[in-house]
């Protein structure tokens, strides 16, 4: 009951709470400051000379990102998801200090399942929702180290959001040793600007979106390259973690994409005749897209939550809320729900997560700088196109890291085109896509500067 007590202290001043306080105008440079030191004793021991000018600017972006979020939700939006997983976090911080042992016993399950007085306290946002709970409980492990400060641990999350998508940042210069692709593929990790404003603060999509590279890095280090250290099962379980806890869709839609990622790559070791591969490649497209929609099919008949009705129910639950926002709200022309319908809006829903908003759709600044970066995708994949024709058709067959995230990308596109019916909302969810399809784009484009492209180190032989 030391829980429901420190609650209903907090509960009465919540009203005083403030986000950012004066002590984090200390916290926070400090712990910076802290940050570079140990990141440029990093550089120097860990990394190859040849990538160390990219970490500290990647880094500096994802603090960036971190900190100004938090920013824009406390003084543009006045409040907002991340803050109350801080909300909640500071509140379970207060119950570790009092009293730890309440600390670890609210940890350990959701919390209404021990306490259920705690339903009453509707500020909190962990109450019913388990992947909500998930957020709180790493939010809150990160804040014991924090002293309760929400910009540090923004950092904190900064730090693991630079961490994965680093780890998948080498593979990709260990794949392509190229010193101009290699600069071309920081552009595509580190300078998005969606995905390092959104993807490094307290989110759920900074988790997901580690969890992803995460995921995809180890699967490659494990099944390709045969590496089989513990660290790797650990580092891989803990994405699967992630995404399986917090957006389960994420899985559904990677692991037939690395599957076929993965048969790509055995395919180009087996085969050796390239009219064979040639031929192989609309086979494997077609086994990628059935493994799809096969295990979505699969999913959606054993979990009751996420049956066909429960999507119907939570996808107009998205368009009707995103909707009734406004000047920011898209409608893809969607009447009912079944296969039919869903095929007929896949490339409208793929068009406005990568290219919408349009600039005359911007009703404000932020829409104004997405509206920019959505028009930078339009114009690269034309100037792509134009350049690459038949050699960049050629490469996405020959290539399985362009077969990997040009399916990923498109899919999972639509999966956040299709759910978020807000461009506020969309700017958010739509991050995982952008970093895999700029990065087919820049294959595609070496490939067909390439007649022969330069061999790849790195792959067991």
């Amino acid at each position: 009951m030391h829980a429901i007590y420190s609650l209903n202290k907090f509960y009465q001043h919540s009203y005083l709470y403030q986000y950012l306080e004066p002590r984090d105008l200390v916290l926070a440079p400090l712990f910076i400051l802290l940050v570079y030191a140990l990141a440029n004793s990093f550089v120097k021991g860990r990394i190859r000379k040849d990538l160390r000018k990219y970490f500290i600017p990647a880094l500096t972006l994802k603090m960036f990102g971190a900190i100004a979020s938090g920013l824009v939700y406390q003084y543009y939006y006045r409040g907002g998801d991340t803050m109350e997983f801080y909300t909640s976090a500071s509140f379970i911080y207060s119950v570790f200090r009092s009293h730890p042992l309440d600390g670890i016993h609210l940890l350990s399950a959701m919390p209404v399942w021990i306490y259920p007085e705690l339903v009453q306290y509707d500020f909190l946002p962990f109450i019913y929702d388990p992947t909500t709970w998930t957020i709180v409980r790493i939010t809150s492990f990160v804040n014991l180290f924090s002293f309760d400060s929400y910009p540090v641990i923004s950092i904190y999350f900064s730090i693991f959001s630079l961490y994965s998508s680093w780890k998948f940042f080498t593979l990709l210069a260990d794949i392509y040793p190229d010193d101009k692709l290699i600069k071309r593929f920081s552009y595509c990790l580190f300078y998005i600007p969606s995905v390092f404003f959104w993807g490094s603060g307290v989110f759920k999509d900074t988790l997901t979106l580690g969890g992803l590279f995460l995921v995809t890095y180890h699967i490659y280090q494990i099944f390709i390259l045969r590496k089989l250290g513990i660290g790797q099962f650990l580092w891989l379980f803990l994405g699967l973690y992630l995404m399986y806890s917090i957006r389960l869709f994420f899985l559904i839609i990677l692991i037939p994409c690395l599957g076929f990622w993965l048969f790509a790559e055995f395919r180009d070791r087996i085969i050796k005749s390239d009219t064979i591969k040639a031929i192989s490649f609309p086979f494997l497209l077609a086994i990628s897209t059935t493994v799809i929609i096969l295990g979505v099919g699969r999913v959606m008949s054993t979990d009751e939550k996420l049956s066909a009705e429960a999507l119907q129910q939570k996808a107009e639950g998205f368009q009707s809320w995103h909707g009734s926002l406004g000047g920011s709200a898209y409608d893809l022309g969607i009447t009912d729900y079944s296969t039919a319908s869903l095929i007929k809006v896949f490339p409208k829903a793929i068009n406005v997560t990568l290219f919408r908003p349009y600039l005359t759709e911007a009703h404000s600044g932020f829409q104004l700088i997405t509206a920019l970066q959505s028009l930078f995708f339009l114009i690269y994949l034309v100037y792509t196109l134009v350049k690459a024709r038949l050699s960049g058709i050629s490469a996405i067959t020959k290539d399985p890291l362009i077969l990997f995230s040009l399916t990923f990308s498109l899919f999972y596109s639509f999966v956040a085109g299709f759910t978020s019916y807000n461009f506020g909302a969309l700017d958010r969810y739509k991050i995982p896509a952008l970093p895999f399809f700029m990065l087919a784009l820049v294959l595609a484009n070496y490939h067909a500067a390439h007649d022969s492209p330069k061999s790849r180190r790195g792959l067991a032989k």
